[in-house]
């Protein structure tokens, strides 16, 4: 399936800026912003009197890094954490700023992008990007007013890919979904009431729309959709998660549009070429 890609002038409505800083909690996670994030981290925190194998790696890996830590009460890192289980550890990163949602359209040939419709819980965008980054998409544009931030829970559960997937913000998901059918994408919706996925003809161009927790997509979302896709469910159950649903449906595309063989053939955002997963 091709759309044709006519010339496009695009406003998408406000986007999120530069944001404010952001806290990362957990050993694994704080590992993982030192390992592919240390220009952006300020501090590390580590828990008073914390010591075993665990402070020691990440000690080590601030010191590779060449960042500043400093040892805290646990009740600062239950303050940053915010409900997150820290473990003992949490990481502040300077704030960063998202990509052009225009941006995202340039990319010719196979490109999948994830529109999230007013998603607000950090838990589902970090398991989207999660996702995005292991089949390689093109990228993951949140629509709406309450975005999550990119940090805490985001983070944690985004295992150290946020720098693997470009994220961009946008007003309105419809606005972004016509000017991507200007760019030649076709637009498709999660639905239960939708054509079942074994038996839609997924194009190459791929703009893939899902409802946020509460509303679903929203109406000027619906009518710009070329169609929508059901994943096919056992009896008596209604409906997937959000974030689980977009890593059936974000791994069907990459199936039928496989990546060249080969390690590292996975795109990554811009300035993240010469690291290694």
């Amino acid at each position: 399936m091709q759309r044709h890609d006519s010339s496009r002038t695009t406003n998408h409505g406000p986007r999120a800026a530069v944001g404010r800083a952001e806290w990362v909690a957990g050993f694994h996670a704080v590992l993982a912003v030192l390992d592919r994030e240390a220009a952006r981290t300020e501090v590390v925190w580590i828990a008073e009197g914390l010591g075993g194998p665990r402070a020691r790696q990440v000690l080590e890996a601030v010191r590779t890094a060449g960042v500043r830590y400093a040892s805290v009460p646990r009740r600062k890192l239950d303050e940053v954490a915010a409900g997150t289980a820290h473990n003992g550890f949490a990481v502040r990163l300077a704030p960063a700023p998202l990509a052009e949602a225009e941006s995202l359209l340039d990319p010719v040939g196979q490109v999948c992008l994830l529109g999230l419709d007013g998603l607000e819980d950090g838990h589902n965008l970090g398991a989207v990007v999660r996702s995005a980054a292991a089949f390689a998409l093109g990228g993951v544009i949140v629509a709406g007013p309450h975005p999550p931030p990119l940090g805490g829970a985001a983070a944690k559960v985004a295992a150290g890919t946020l720098p693997l997937v470009r994220i961009a913000h946008v007003g309105s998901l419809g606005d972004f979904a016509l000017a991507a059918k200007e760019a030649g994408f076709w637009v498709y919706g999660a639905d239960a009431g939708g054509t079942p996925l074994d038996r839609v003809e997924l194009p190459e161009r791929l703009l893939l729309c899902l409802g946020g927790e509460a509303g679903g997509l929203r109406a000027k979302t619906r009518r710009a959709l070329d169609g929508a896709v059901a994943i096919p469910l056992a009896a008596g159950v209604e409906s997937l998660n959000l974030s689980v649903a977009a890593g059936v449906l974000a791994w069907e595309w990459r199936r039928r549009f496989p990546l060249p063989p080969g390690p590292g053939t996975g795109p990554r955002a811009p300035g993240t070429e010469h690291r290694q997963d």
